[in-house]
């Protein structure tokens, strides 16, 4: 790759701090328009959205595969990223709106106790726009710095609020069962689900007036994502964002967002090192916590904090998520810290332990025998607490592996997804892989749950060659016609992974069957440039 595309130094420590970068793409206007008139003949309510995007604008992939893009993405994902099979074309249609909200849960599926998510850069999302977007389309927009921030208000009553939903959808279920093939059935079913969601509005006013209450600070914050044709901005996957403004245009807006996975944790710098040190205010609450993922993102995250630990158990406390955070980090660097997050993490306050749990994961190696201890008398909510921690902690808890492999046995299903996934994290570094540790992901990818079946099936993906025997190279080509397009689309990239013939011969096949053709019958229609390069 051309290694002038690289961060440097100050790009990746602004990036840390501010969650996103834009960048525009460097093909031509004619491409640009080209992937507009493409998306706009998309049907997003039938087969042609979501997830199929890339087979219907197959020529999508060339701005994916430029080197400004390509030079961006290796410098904060490293350099075996990976495209995720979630894409899909946001469209601002004239007067629409959309809430300021965050993507980014943990990989398990849902983060724990709502709140704790990856603050470290496992993923990340890239938004492009084929068409010009000043604010009078409806840009999407967000609130910088957020990456890190709980909103831990704003997601308690969210939580409520989904509760209700909840219930919403359980009564639909019970009315119209678990789906219908027949349309007036369907149409019925969202009529009653508009309904039934105005009625708890008018039940309910002082939860939705304490929802618009709570999430107006981080309106006031948010910035536009404006540019012209071929503007491309990467975000943090756990960014707060929603559309800026409504579209008064009177043209639709398109925006195409790819969502990027990192396949290895980092042992080196990704991007152009000089060997800087933190720079970036380093008085900042939220300093400590940044320097740390400066840190992780060079594979050294051992360095030390330089806020003094009083005040982090005072500001530990603090309803201001910026200075909580700051503290838990700090109190993670030092040895005198590990007490009070342990004391706080075992909490029965939410937001508390949360941030107690990113500070134990800051620890690293220091954290795991407590954990560990806390693991052997934990019920299954709390282990999903402590598994989580063990994971996002990494190859640093390779200690922890036997026990994560004992527990990938529960029967709880959220305790085996989060399991399966956090042993493929604290074992992608070990140069062999014990074939205990084998068998136990190989399990996983028949689980009964699509979810675990998922995550062990990353957990592979990750290992790759070392992972490369002939039963698990043969479960993972069955899960290629899963129900479950998490299951198919990890499929795939886990038999890419295993530089094996059979392997590689099988997910091609795979591909070569799911290819879409948008010409139903040869000759039907003349050849358009929607797929032809510029």
């Amino acid at each position: 790759m051309d290694t002038n595309c690289l961060f440097n130094d100050e790009d990746m420590q602004r990036f840390i701090v501010e969650g996103f970068v834009t960048l525009r793409s460097e093909l031509p206007n004619q491409f640009h328009t080209r992937m507009f008139n493409a998306l706009e003949t998309l049907d997003e309510g039938g087969p042609h959205g979501h997830n199929n995007l890339l087979p219907c604008v197959p020529e999508l992939r060339v701005m994916l595969d430029e080197p400004v893009i390509v030079g961006a993405l290796t410098s904060i994902l490293g350099p075996d990223y990976y495209l995720h099979f979630h894409r899909h074309d946001h469209v601002n249609f004239p007067d629409s709106e959309q809430p300021l909200h965050k993507d980014g849960d943990n990989h398990s599926h849902y983060a724990v106790d709502g709140l704790r998510r990856n603050q470290v850069t496992r993923y990340a999302m890239l938004f492009y726009y084929p068409q010009d977007t000043p604010i009078a389309a409806g840009p999407t927009g967000v609130v910088p710095r957020t990456q890190y921030i709980l909103r831990r208000r704003v997601e308690a009553l969210r939580r409520e609020h989904q509760n209700h939903i909840h219930k919403i959808r359980q009564e639909l279920k019970q009315e119209f069962g678990d789906g219908t093939d027949d349309p007036a059935s369907r149409l019925a079913m969202r009529e009653l689900y508009k309904a039934k969601e105005q009625a708890l509005q008018d039940e309910h006013p002082e939860l939705f007036e304490a929802m618009r209450a709570a999430d107006a600070p981080w309106e006031s914050e948010k910035i536009p994502l404006t540019g012209k044709a071929g503007t491309v901005s990467i975000v943090h996957f756990d960014m707060v964002h929603g559309r800026y403004s409504a579209n008064t245009s009177g043209q639709p807006r398109h925006m195409v967002k790819f969502l990027f996975t990192r396949n290895e944790e980092p042992r080196k710098p990704s991007w152009s090192h000089s060997g800087a040190s933190w720079q970036i205010e380093p008085n900042a609450p939220e300093a400590p916590a940044w320097e740390y993922f400066w840190n992780w993102h060079k594979g050294t995250p051992a360095a030390t904090a330089e806020i003094a630990a009083p005040d982090a158990v005072t500001n530990l406390q603090s309803d201001d998520d910026r200075l909580a955070l700051g503290a838990a980090y700090t109190l993670g660097s030092q040895p005198t810290g590990l007490p009070i997050l342990e004391e706080t993490f075992l909490s029965d306050d939410i937001g508390l332990r949360t941030m107690a749990a990113y500070g134990l994961a800051r620890s690293g190696k220091a954290a795991v025998p407590m954990l560990m201890r806390a693991l052997d008398q934990a019920d299954a909510s709390l282990a999903v607490r402590i598994i989580d921690v063990l994971g996002d902690i990494g190859p640093r808890a390779v200690s922890a592996a036997n026990a994560l492999a004992t527990w990938t046995n529960h029967a709880e299903p959220m305790v085996r997804r989060y399991a399966l996934e956090a042993l493929g994290l604290v074992i992608s570094h070990n140069a062999e892989i014990d074939q205990t540790f084998l068998d136990t992901l190989s399990a996983g990818l028949v689980d009964e749950d699509a979810i675990a079946r998922r995550n062990a099936t990353f957990a592979i993906a990750r290992l790759g060659k070392r992972a490369n025997a002939s039963e698990i190279v043969q479960r993972v080509t069955d899960n290629l016609y899963h129900w479950h397009h998490h299951v198919r689309g990890w499929s795939i990239e886990t038999l890419l992974r295993f530089q094996d013939a059979q392997a590689m011969k099988s997910a091609l096949s795979y591909l070569s069957s799911a290819r879409w053709d948008e010409t139903p019958k040869s000759g039907d229609r003349p050849p358009t440039p929607t797929v032809m390069r510029s």
